[in-house]
């Protein structure tokens, strides 16, 4: 018998996907108005936000990057950060190289070398995308990163991964007219693992701006936007946090496009927006036995989905019977 010959190249759209929801509660297809679409949508976005309080979910957790300043003890996490899970220090081996300026950005030339990381400064703000290339001749360039449209503020280091393992000796960075000011190149990196403290260790520590290189420990405050303090605090501009981060996924965009969900949840997450919408639609809508069993389905459905939500790794206890208190 003959078979697709593809896989996980069906697409369910958000519309698609509200209206699943819908039917679901037995609400037909003439009685699902604009206001209904809408009051589905908002709600899909609100149990969006709450998967992150269900538990980890694997396909939010992302490495980010974090410069760091001299003298500066906090930072601010990434945009939509949950948690972090894991915070190194990371320490490059910079690469001596001469910097220059060009007509989009910023050029620099070294020695042939591997460049494991580039680090790019901006002399004002800018807004837009960016493009890190390398060549090894200067005529030919490869393209490393696209990165998406962001605002870059003066004064920061901004770090990014060359995927690609090749010899270069030039590493151009380029935007719409972007005022790169530097750019640093690394060749090697040394990682080193942050301890976490709570809050009573942190504030016990007498001196709170005491500089050093590096730093090996951190607070973080789950603030509205979270923050991570360091101490000894960094003691030069070119190392950089390498952060694990658990966020929240991606909002919900128009109707025509796609959740950031993987295939396994899908199911279970529109029986879980059905469930929702019993709550929401008035009672003449949605009947309360047709409620009950919505209900009584979700939480079978997203049982299933967060039993599969596991990367297979082993668990290593480490015991630390220690006092604190708030």
């Amino acid at each position: 018998m003959a078979t697709s010959g593809t896989v996980a190249t069906t697409v369910i759209d958000i519309s698609a996907v509200c209206e699943h929801a819908l039917r679901r509660c037995k609400v037909p297809a003439v009685q699902q108005t604009p206001e209904t679409i809408l009051i589905a949508k908002e709600n899909l976005y609100m149990l969006l936000l709450n998967l992150g309080n269900r538990g980890l979910n694997l396909w939010a957790v992302e490495r980010k990057l974090v410069g760091l300043n001299q003298g500066q003890l906090t930072y601010t996490t990434p945009a939509g950060t949950l948690d972090v899970l894991n915070v190194i220090y990371t320490q490059p081996t910079l690469v001596s190289s001469t910097f220059s300026t060009t007509a989009n950005g910023g050029k620099a030339a070294f020695s042939t070398a591997y460049a494991a990381r580039v680090g790019v400064r901006f002399s004002a703000s800018y807004t837009g995308v960016l493009t890190i290339s390398t060549s090894s001749d200067d005529v030919v360039y490869i393209t490393q990163v696209t990165a998406t449209s962001a605002t870059y503020a003066t004064g920061e280091t901004y770090w990014f991964d060359v995927p690609t393992v090749n010899d270069a000796a030039y590493v151009l960075v380029e935007g719409t007219t972007a005022p790169v000011s530097n750019v640093l190149v690394a060749s090697a990196l040394y990682d080193l693992p942050l301890s976490q403290w709570n809050r009573d260790t942190y504030l016990s520590i007498n001196n709170k701006t005491q500089q050093s290189r590096p730093s090996t420990n951190y607070f973080f405050e789950k603030k509205l936007t979270p923050t991570i303090t360091l101490w000894p605090v960094p003691n030069n501009s070119n190392d950089h946090l390498t952060l694990m981060v658990h966020r929240q996924p991606q909002d919900v965009g128009s109707l025509t496009q796609q959740l950031e969900l993987p295939q396994r949840w899908l199911d279970g997450f529109i029986w879980l927006l059905a469930a929702r919408l019993c709550f929401e639609l008035p009672k003449e809508v949605v009947a309360m036995d047709v409620a009950q069993m919505v209900v009584q389905m979700a939480d079978k459905q997203v049982f299933e989905a967060e039993q599969a939500e596991s990367d297979g790794a082993p668990i290593y206890l480490t015991p630390g019977i220690s006092c604190y208190s708030r």
